[in-house]
C-alpha cells in the first residue's frame, strides 16, 4: 500500500459514522497483480511451472473479472481496518460496505457504516445527592430465626406413627425392592396418588409428565410414614456446626448477618448513586447494538433451556412466565440499556480518575480475597485465569473501586420506604 490513500469520517452523529476510502489508482493496478501472482503460484497448469502461468492463461480459464473481484475484495479487506484505526473509531456493529467508484485501471471509493456508542459528556459525579432507606438492625428475632434454619439443616428422619397418608406427608415407599422417601403433595402428578393411602397399600401410577414428555408407569408400596425430628437448639447443634457453644454460634450467625445487611446497604447506595448519575447523562444507545445484544440473549435463555436432558423447553418456560417472546424481549431489553448505560458512564468515570488496576495489584487483590475464603491464593489465582475469567475479576474490581469514589464524595441521607 501506498502513503496516498484518503481516509475520512463522511458523516458522524452520536450512535452511527460512515467512514469513506479513496484508494489509488496504483495500488488498486498493484492489488490485481498480486492476485495473478497468487494464482499463478497455486495453479497447476500443464506445461508451465507454477508462478510462470501467464495472465493470458489464467484469464483464459476464469475470466478477468474473478481477478478484479477478488482484487477489490482485498483492498476493503485490508483498508477498512486501517481507516478504523487512523480515525479512531470502535464499530459496535458489522460495518456495511457500499462501493462508490471503482475503474479496474483506475482508483477504488468505498464507504462504509457502522454503529458506535456515543461520545459521554459526564455531568459533575461527585457530590451526588441521594436518598436510600434506612439500614435495618439485627434482632433477636432475626437471630432465632437464622438457629431454626441451621437447626433444620441438622434434622433427622424418623418414623411417624400413623397408617394414613395425607397431603404433605414423607413418605416411605418400595419398588422392587429399593425403598426411598417422598413426599405426598397432591399438585405434584407423581405423588398424588399417594395422597390417602394406607401403609401396605400398593399405589398404581401412571402419569404424562407435560414438561419433559415422557410417560412414567410404576406400582409402588407404601411402607410407613416418616417425620423430620429436630434436635435441641444448645450447646449440641453448635458443637455440631463447628462451635464451642451455643453463645459462639449465636455471635457468629449475629456477626455474619450484621455484614450482609452492611453489603446490601453499600450495594443499594452504590447502586442508586449510579443510577442516578446515568440518568443526568445523555446517553443515546446505537440500535443495531442493542438490537444484537437482545438475539444473543434470548437465544442464550433458548439454548438453555432446549439444551439435552432439560426438563423445561422455552415454550413451556414462556406459558409458565405467563409471557410471549415478544414481552421477553422487551423485559431484555430493557436489562441490556441498564447495563450499556451503567457500563458506559463507569467507563468514563475511569478515564477521568484514571482508574486502572495492573496485573501486581490484581494479584494481591485476588490472593486477599481467596485467603478471606479460606482458600489458597495462588491456586485461586491460577484458577480464574485458566477458566478465562482473570478479565471478568479486573473489571469487577475497577467497578468496585469506582463505585467507591461516587459513594465517598456522596451526600446520603436515610428515608423510611
Amino acid at each position: 500500500m501506498t502513503n496516498n490513500t484518503q481516509y475520512e469520517i463522511a458523516t458522524r452523529d452520536d450512535t452511527a459514522a460512515t467512514v469513506r476510502v479513496a484508494i489509488p489508482q496504483q495500488d488498486v493496478l498493484q492489488e490485481i497483480e498480486s492476485v495473478y501472482a497468487q494464482y499463478s503460484n497455486e495453479l497447476n497448469v500443464p506445461g508451465f511451472r507454477k508462478g510462470r502461468v501467464p495472465k493470458s492463461v489464467l484469464e483464459t480459464r476464469f475470466g478477468r473479472d474473478v481477478f478484479v473481484l477478488e482484487a477489490k475484495d482485498e483492498l476493503e479487506r485490508k483498508h477498512l481496518p486501517a481507516a478504523l484505526e487512523r480515525l479512531d473509531l470502535h464499530p459496535v456493529s458489522v460495518p456495511k460496505v457500499q462501493e462508490v467508484s471503482f475503474d479496474p485501471e483506475g482508483g477504488f471509493v468505498f464507504q462504509a457504516s457502522f454503529a458506535v456508542l456515543p461520545d459521554v459528556k459526564l455531568p459533575p459525579y461527585r457530590g451526588l445527592e441521594v436518598a436510600v432507606p434506612p439500614k435495618r438492625d439485627v434482632s433477636e428475632e432475626d437471630v432465632t430465626q437464622a438457629l431454626a434454619e441451621i437447626q433444620s439443616q441438622f434434622g433427622t428422619l424418623a418414623e411417624r406413627e400413623g397408617d394414613t397418608v395425607s397431603e404433605g406427608d414423607i413418605v416411605r415407599v418400595r419398588e422392587k425392592g429399593e425403598e426411598w422417601d417422598t413426599r405426598a403433595e397432591k399438585e405434584n402428578p407423581v405423588t398424588s396418588a399417594l395422597v390417602g393411602r394406607r401403609v401396605g397399600d400398593s399405589v398404581d401410577i401412571d402419569v404424562s409428565l407435560e414438561d419433559d414428555d415422557k410417560h412414567m408407569k410404576a406400582t409402588v408400596a407404601v411402607v410407613g410414614l416418616r417425620q423430620v425430628v429436630l434436635p435441641a437448639v444448645d450447646d449440641e447443634l453448635a458443637k455440631d456446626a463447628g462451635f464451642d457453644t451455643l453463645a459462639a454460634l449465636r455471635d457468629d450467625v449475629r456477626r455474619r448477618m450484621v455484614e450482609a445487611r452492611d453489603e446490601r446497604h453499600r450495594r443499594a447506595i452504590e447502586t442508586l448513586l449510579l443510577d442516578t448519575l446515568v440518568e443526568k447523562t445523555s446517553l443515546p444507545l446505537p440500535e443495531p447494538f442493542v438490537v444484537e445484544l437482545v438475539d444473543e440473549e434470548v437465544e442464550r435463555v433458548r439454548s438453555a433451556l432446549e439444551r439435552p436432558g432439560s426438563s423445561l423447553s422455552f415454550a413451556r418456560y414462556l406459558e409458565q412466565r405467563a409471557t410471549t417472546e415478544e414481552d421477553l424481549r422487551k423485559e431484555i431489553r430493557g436489562s441490556v440499556e441498564r447495563r450499556l448505560r451503567r457500563e458506559l458512564v463507569l467507563g468514563n468515570v475511569a478515564e477521568a480518575e484514571g482508574v486502572a488496576i495492573s496485573d501486581a495489584e490484581l494479584e494481591d487483590m485476588a490472593k486477599a480475597d481467596a485467603q478471606g475464603a479460606g482458600e489458597d491464593g495462588l491456586r485461586f489465582v491460577a484458577r480464574l485465569k485458566a477458566e478465562e475469567r482473570w478479565d471478568d475479576y479486573r473489571s469487577a474490581k475497577v467497578t468496585e473501586r469506582l463505585l467507591g469514589i461516587l459513594r465517598e464524595s456522596a451526600i446520603i441521607t436515610e428515608k423510611e420506604e
